[in-house]
């Protein structure tokens, strides 16, 4: 089956067709013909598909040094090195939502997909660290922005932040270059140290220039140590009639 991808030689295939039939059109013409069966408005746009379809299978081919992408779906994402960030000739670390999904069939909303990195927490014990990047987005729909957590073992999250819940959290829609920072204290006991940014949804996030660093205890935190809120949790019996409860939707 022919993809976009063989637009070119489906337009040969085209033009030699129709001079058998003495109908000549220009190989342009043929382009646009091409372009339009694919649903789209002209070569131009299908020429632009099949570029950004090549530069994402030389950065699959490439890949990050120490950088793993994790996510749902992991093959309708985009993801590596971009030379040339929103056309800036930036160099950045890049994930793009590309499946296009029929409504009916759509789980966009619950696709994610991060570039991290873990290393050892352990030289950080007892450390205040603040992980800081430069991020840009293009029609993000459910969010993107940094995180950072530190683990006691598999499945065992001593503390974690994405700024869920800070005023200067999420990046929603178009967004020009922008800082984002976490502060979190390492645990004693935590052993290791994960981060990196995310895309929820569809759309494209951009990263650049991550950089963690130790700061005083005088920074204030982003986050709180989810081991507290736990110990809060399961002390006692709470709302047992059901009065409180929570969005789910946020």
């Amino acid at each position: 089956m022919y993809t976009y991808r063989d637009a070119k030689r489906m337009a040969k295939v085209l033009v030699t067709s129709l001079r058998e039939k003495s109908v000549d059109i220009s190989h342009g013409e043929s382009l646009n013909i091409i372009a339009k069966q694919f649903g789209l408005d002209d070569w131009n746009t299908l020429s632009a598909r099949i570029k950004r379809a090549e530069a994402s299978d030389e950065r699959r081919l490439q890949g990050i040094q120490a950088w793993n992408f994790v996510g749902e779906y992991p093959t309708e994402f985009d993801y590596g090195v971009d030379e040339n960030a929103l056309g800036s000739s930036r160099r950045a670390a890049l994930i793009s939502y590309t499946q296009a999904i029929p409504t009916r069939y759509s789980h966009t909303a619950k696709v994610f997909g991060t570039l991290m990195q873990s290393v050892s927490a352990v030289p950080y014990h007892g450390k205040r660290l603040e992980i800081c990047a430069d991020l840009a987005t293009e029609r993000v729909s459910h969010g993107a922005t940094i995180w950072m957590r530190v683990d006691k073992s598999p499945g065992h999250v001593l503390v974690f932040d994405n700024l869920k819940q800070h005023p200067d959290g999420w990046l929603f829609g178009d967004n020009s270059w922008t800082k984002r920072r976490i502060i979190l204290d390492v645990p004693p006991e935590g052993v290791s140290l994960h981060f990196g940014f995310f895309l929820k949804g569809k759309g494209s996030v951009w990263a650049a220039n991550f950089d963690l660093t130790v700061v005083d205890n005088s920074v204030p935190l982003t986050a709180q140590a989810i081991e507290t809120v736990r110990e809060q949790t399961w002390t006692a019996p709470q709302n047992l009639d059901f009065a409180k409860v929570i969005d789910l939707t946020q």
